[in-house]
């Protein structure tokens, strides 16, 4: 085989992404923020004397435990080229609280009308979304990080704004089919492809004078 079709053809070998390592990838990604935020709870039960907190907070670590156990049985069913058995749905204001545990103290806030919290959602995927979209926010931005979420026209729209902006950046990343080579990105396709899961959407819209909204739209779960 001549050498210039050799480099072609690994060249197109090498934009195809492995199926094994992708999963690899993404499980480790959405372990981060509950495997961090678990830590971090664990340490605040250790220097909590008052009962009432450390109950509400060992609440909260099961949450995100039980998150963790929610996406390593969806991989190893992926692993096994089976499909996800069962997704568990709850109330929006179930999730609120484990979201709200992965940002710093004081960073973010949250708003939801009644109808809002009591919608019911895919607790895994909805989760993740958000952890995901919170986490960017506060990683890649200064200043406050809100969450606001209501519903419209019997559609649940949460939107999570922070001081950035559209750049070329997130253009590219809403746009690009396949996930990125590092882990900058990785989150906002995972988030992607969970909103696809859910039949739903996902938007990005600057905000005036400064800022940035990420709009999730999802419908009614099916029975």
């Amino acid at each position: 085989m001549p050498v210039r079709d050799r480099v072609m053809r690994l060249n197109r070998n090498r934009a195809i992404p492995d199926p094994g390592l992708l999963l690899l990838r993404s499980v480790c990604h959405e372990l981060r923020p509950p495997m961090a935020t678990l830590t971090a709870l664990v340490g605040a039960l250790e220097n909590q004397p008052a009962e009432e907190r450390r109950s509400e907070l060992a609440r909260l670590a099961m949450e995100h435990a039980v998150h963790a156990q929610a996406v390593l049985g969806h991989a190893a069913a992926a692993a096994r080229g089976l499909a996800a058995t069962g997704t568990d749905v709850v109330a929006l204001g179930r999730i609120l609280p484990s979201v709200a545990a992965t940002a710093p103290p004081g960073r973010l806030a949250m708003f939801a009308s009644p109808a809002a919290l009591g919608r019911p959602v895919p607790a895994r995927q909805t989760r993740q979304i958000l952890i995901n979209l919170v986490g960017n926010a506060v990683r890649y931005t200064g200043g406050p990080v809100r969450l606001n979420a209501r519903l419209t026209f019997r559609r649940l729209r949460v939107t999570v704004t922070d001081q950035g902006g559209v750049t070329p950046q997130l253009i590219t990343a809403l746009r690009c089919p396949a996930p990125p080579e590092d882990d900058r990105g990785l989150g906002l396709w995972v988030v992607r492809q969970l909103t696809a899961q859910c039949r739903g959407t996902l938007r990005a819209r600057a905000l005036s004078p400064v800022g940035l909204a990420m709009e999730v739209t999802l419908p009614c779960p099916r029975n």
